[in-house]
């Protein structure tokens, strides 16, 4: 009995002070939506009015900024859906897959010889490696595509600011 613990003593509860009523927040302001205003014409810079030139070009920056903006969602878009595409195709490729594993073991399961589990055995791995390559290159068209079309939008845009410098 020397090998018994001691029971524990119950402690009273401490007597806590009643918690202070929560104070009230002033309300969090929303913030109002802006309306965009709409950009006047580009004005043609000239020698005689110099102050009008420095708001042509800020004007002229502004929308250079909201292009190349626009093109950047363009891009992101091309983007998703290619990606979107890779990932169906990418599922299809591992549900037939995994399909045809089942249909490889319960053959393998089937077999009476030695020789006829090899045999299916290699068929399997002759039909998965063939749809391995037929997915790689549905995989490799659509990446193509999507590169092309994911930069698309940005290089027409390098090529409208190369046209607007007027080099040459």
């Amino acid at each position: 009995m020397a090998d018994a613990k001691a029971k524990r003593v119950l402690r009273e509860s401490a007597q806590r002070a009643p918690a202070p009523p929560p104070v009230k927040a002033a309300p969090i302001p929303q913030p109002h939506p802006m309306p965009v205003p709409a950009l006047p014409a580009p004005a043609v810079p000239t020698a005689a009015k110099p102050a009008r030139a420095s708001a042509a070009v800020s004007h002229d920056a502004l929308a250079y900024g909201q292009q190349a903006w626009a093109a950047m969602a363009e891009a992101q878009a091309a983007t998703v859906r290619g990606l979107e595409a890779m990932v169906g195709e990418m599922t299809a490729f591992t549900r037939s897959e995994m399909a045809a594993a089942a249909d490889g073991a319960t053959a393998l399961i089937g077999a009476k010889t030695f020789a006829e589990a090899v045999e299916v055995n290699l068929g399997f791995a002759r039909r998965s490696f063939d749809a391995l390559i037929g997915s790689s290159a549905k995989l490799s068209e659509i990446g193509a595509k999507t590169a092309s079309d994911a930069s698309r939008p940005i290089l027409s845009r390098f090529g409208e600011g190369w046209k607007t410098l007027r080099i040459g």
